[in-house]
């Protein structure tokens, strides 16, 4: 009887899972075509608009400083007298305190000489519309980190746009290309055509709103930019980035978090080459919060070890944008899966501290996986670090032939398609 009632429980999950799916299938079907209607009613707007002179308000939203991968098409949007871009800084409801950070994301691209606006006011976040004009809407993550009135699901009237934050290298493709944002958005621009590719299969809207121009976040580190400003606190020692991943509580597929594992290897390094070698520690923003919870680690013990990155003479810590930080450094030890791909880019040693992902990545991904050192314990960081210091570390080696850089660039492609979309220009008239 108690057997017999357990299966029919089973069963019942199984039929709502199922009701749940086929329910949201529907529900995404019907805002796929909406959202279409009101874009091209927003598009003759706009259109009309610049007829008459006036300028494309393009709103940039913004969580944190660390997500900012359209620096490039902000820039040539800036030079375009035909557009006016702002950076809106929104909340991230993931965090500690976050008025805290939106004020510090806040000053960052203030202090880039970006128009920046915050999205807090009379002591509460304001709706986009109260804080700025919109035409086009670019988003920079697709996650409901923020507030429910700066997401997809209130914005689809709008016309809006999304530049992936990561390098999408692994098999969570419901995740990563069926989302709300995915399917809703105006404009998807992708990275090469194995995304292309998987939106077409896995992604409700068929990836028909996906434009391949190549990544714009990685496009600094491979064209002739010189490094603005260098980060580096011992510039005349070997410069290592250690970019320890968040994901330590290995609830997904593609958990590859090591640092558990590999945090004492970590701190013991600066100590062993404090001669020879500068670290800078560049956690992701969530691994702070996530051992702010761990039961054996919490908040006194996780900021000392913050702590040390800070005050070691040849330490330091890296909260913001990397591209001056990796082309400037000399190698980089991580477990993040996006800087698999991203870091190929300036062609350096790169050790992956954890070698079982490969199963769980991607055609793209396993291009990048392959091409770098892996590690199978933690002497292995150490070998890697002397070799480092040595001269003698392996550069990316590819298996086949692989080129990641685009024909063209990437932000000036962007740029190229949205004046062809909002003022009838031709492509052969840009």
């Amino acid at each position: 009887m108690i057997r017999k009632y357990l299966k029919s429980i089973s069963w019942l999950r199984i039929l709502v899972i199922k009701c749940r799916r086929v329910s949201y299938y529907f529900r995404v079907k019907f805002l796929i075509r909406l959202a279409k209607l009101y874009q091209e009613r927003e598009i003759k707007r706009i259109q009309n608009n610049t007829i008459e002179g006036k300028k494309i308000n393009v709103v940039f939203l913004v969580l944190y400083r660390s997500i900012w991968k359209v620096d490039l098409v902000f820039k040539e949007m800036m030079k375009d007298e035909r557009y006016n871009p702002c950076i809106v800084v929104i909340p991230r409801t993931n965090t500690v305190d976050p008025l805290s950070e939106a004020k510090e994301t806040y000053e960052y691209f203030k202090s880039k000489g970006y128009k920046t606006k915050l999205a807090y006011q009379d002591g509460k976040w304001q709706d986009l519309e109260l804080v700025n004009k919109i035409d086009l809407v670019f988003f920079s993550i697709p996650y409901k980190n923020t507030e429910d009135k700066y997401l997809i699901n209130s914005l689809y009237r709008k016309v809006c746009c999304y530049v992936p934050y990561f390098e999408q290298i692994d098999k969570d493709y419901d995740v990563h290309f069926n989302g709300l944002t995915e399917n809703l958005c105006w404009k998807i621009f992708q990275i090469n055509k194995i995304h292309k590719d998987i939106a077409a299969k896995f992604s409700y809207n068929k990836g028909m709103n996906i434009d391949v121009v190549g990544y714009t976040a990685t496009e600094p580190l491979y064209n002739d930019s010189i490094v603005e400003s260098n980060p580096w606190k011992c510039k005349n020692l070997k410069k290592i980035i250690i970019a320890p991943h968040h994901s330590i509580d290995k609830n997904t597929d593609l958990s590859n978090a090591t640092f558990l594992e590999t945090y004492k290897t970590l701190q013991l390094l600066p100590k062993l080459y404090e001669n020879y070698a500068c670290f800078a520690f560049k956690p992701h923003p969530l691994l702070k919060e996530k051992l702010y919870e761990h039961p054996e680690w919490g908040i006194e013990r996780t900021n000392k070890y913050w702590k040390f990155w800070e005050e070691q003479h040849n330490t330091q810590i890296e909260n913001a944008g990397y591209i001056d930080l990796f082309k400037s450094s000399d190698a980089m030890i991580h477990d993040c899966s996006s800087f698999i791909i991203e870091y190929l880019y300036v062609n350096k040693p790169c050790l992956y501290l954890n070698p079982n992902v490969r199963n769980q990545l991607n055609a793209y991904g396993v291009i990048g996986f392959d091409a770098i050192t892996k590690s199978y314990c933690n002497n292995d960081i150490i070998d890697f670090v002397e070799k480092v210091i040595s001269g003698v570390a392996d550069a990316p080696q590819y298996e086949q032939n692989v080129s990641l850089i685009p024909q063209a660039s990437p932000s000036k492609s962007v740029m190229r398609i949205l004046n062809s979309e909002l003022f009838k220009i031709k492509d052969n008239e840009i």
